[in-house]
């Protein structure tokens, strides 16, 4: 019996470790944040993956892996199935892009993370977590002095400018042979502050140059959509089809205004990320995480939240083809050098060191306890909203009035 024990764990050491993602949908969080990164580590041979969703978690998933990582967990479904993995002897990561204890009242999904079950979820997960994975170090620290929790920067790659893998073309000259296009990619979450911050600035900037310039808005829509004539195009939650139409609005010139509060503070730098793959000229808000990357004059222009500030930056890329074709340039080489897979991989494999060097036991599935499915997950959401606001969502949903993004 002691040498088929020894067999066993002999064979373990020697392949791959299992790991299991596990979010509720195939978000950016998850698709940039953990997907991409593991996709890359199983690729070179470092990791076998699976992916889930821990609405119906399967239980031979939960049996086959070493260790399970959750997309931002916090649903009471996530903690279960936390806890469960390390009864079996997994270890559990947790994968946060934001500061889910923190999240704002006016932003989208404040309903869910706001109520007192899930957040109260989310701390149990961080705190019995074996790893804490942050994109941001600043939100690290923050985690760190609220839950007495080492965590584990683990940065996102940069997007692959076409979601076929194939790159966009970036002319060596100024495009002077059509309209500019100035525009905006990004959540509705930010459509109240692009009219606070730029209503104004964006109204005057249309009435002196609006015949040479086409604004696009991908996303949040604005009021300032119907003032400028723009066009927009709605939030697609499937990251592979987002890509694909940021990568077709061909923007010259991309807006990054971002609230200054310490919630907005702890995110990642996506939208120089995403503007950079693309070769576009980011402005970019001072004291945001794109400005912690981003170079002011070289890779994009760095704006403090002051509409005239803004306006005057907008008119000087608009001036200035030249410069603009330079920052968009430079960031897109920029982000390829520091964020490639390549540049990263060595730093994914040092901070998630502690669950690709695990083995778990080996376990049938019927060992494996779990409480999920359509009818626990509609049970957990009442506990979430209550039955008031249960029903309420449920008929968004049902009617189609309850869109993502």
């Amino acid at each position: 019996m002691q040498s088929d024990e020894s067999g066993a764990a002999s064979n373990a050491a020697a392949r791959p470790a299992r790991l299991l993602v596990l979010t509720e949908a195939d978000i950016p969080s998850a698709v940039l944040g953990l997907h991409s990164v593991l996709d890359s580590l199983a690729a070179t041979g470092h990791c076998e993956l699976r992916k889930g969703t821990s609405v119906s978690t399967r239980a031979n998933d939960l049996a086959w892996c070493d260790a399970l990582l959750l997309v931002r967990g916090a649903s009471p479904a996530e903690l279960r199935i936390a806890r469960e993995a390390q009864r079996l002897g997994r270890r559990v990561a947790t994968y946060l892009d934001d500061d889910l204890e923190n999240v704002p009242a006016d932003a989208r999904s404040a309903y869910f993370f706001r109520s007192a079950v899930v957040s109260a979820g989310v701390a149990s997960i961080i705190r019995e977590a074996d790893l804490v994975l942050v994109c941001n170090p600043l939100l690290g620290e923050e985690l760190t002095l609220r839950h007495g929790v080492a965590t584990t920067l683990l940065l996102q790659p940069v997007p692959s400018p076409d979601p076929e893998g194939e790159p966009v073309a970036v002319t060596a000259e100024p495009n002077l042979a059509r309209r500019l296009r100035i525009g905006f990619l990004g959540s509705v979450d930010h459509a109240g502050f692009l009219d606070e911050l730029l209503g104004e600035a964006l109204r005057r900037l249309d009435f002196q140059q609006g015949h040479a310039i086409d604004f696009v808005f991908c996303g949040a829509k604005p009021q300032l959509v119907a003032a400028l004539g723009a066009s927009w195009h709605p939030f697609d939650p499937d990251f592979r089809r987002w890509r694909q139409t940021a990568a077709g609005l061909r923007l010259d010139i991309g807006l990054a205004p971002l609230r200054e509060s310490s919630f907005h503070r702890f995110k990642y730098w996506n939208k120089y990320l995403e503007y950079g793959s693309l070769g576009i000229a980011g402005i970019y808000s001072a004291g945001s995480p794109n400005a912690q990357t981003a170079r002011d004059g070289e890779t994009g222009l760095i704006c403090p939240n002051e509409p005239e500030a803004w306006l005057d930056a907008l008119r000087r890329l608009i001036d200035e083809p030249t410069l603009r074709q330079r920052l968009g340039e430079a960031a897109r080489v920029d982000v390829g050098q520091r964020f490639s897979e390549n540049a990263l991989r060595n730093g994914w494999l040092t901070g998630l060191e502690p669950i690709l060097r695990h083995r778990a036991p080996e376990i049938p599935r019927r060992e494996v306890r779990l409480s999920t499915g359509r009818l626990r997950h509609l049970r957990d959401r009442l506990a979430v909203y209550g039955p008031l606001r249960f029903m309420e969502r449920l008929a968004g949903r049902l009617t189609g009035r309850l869109r993502p993004g």
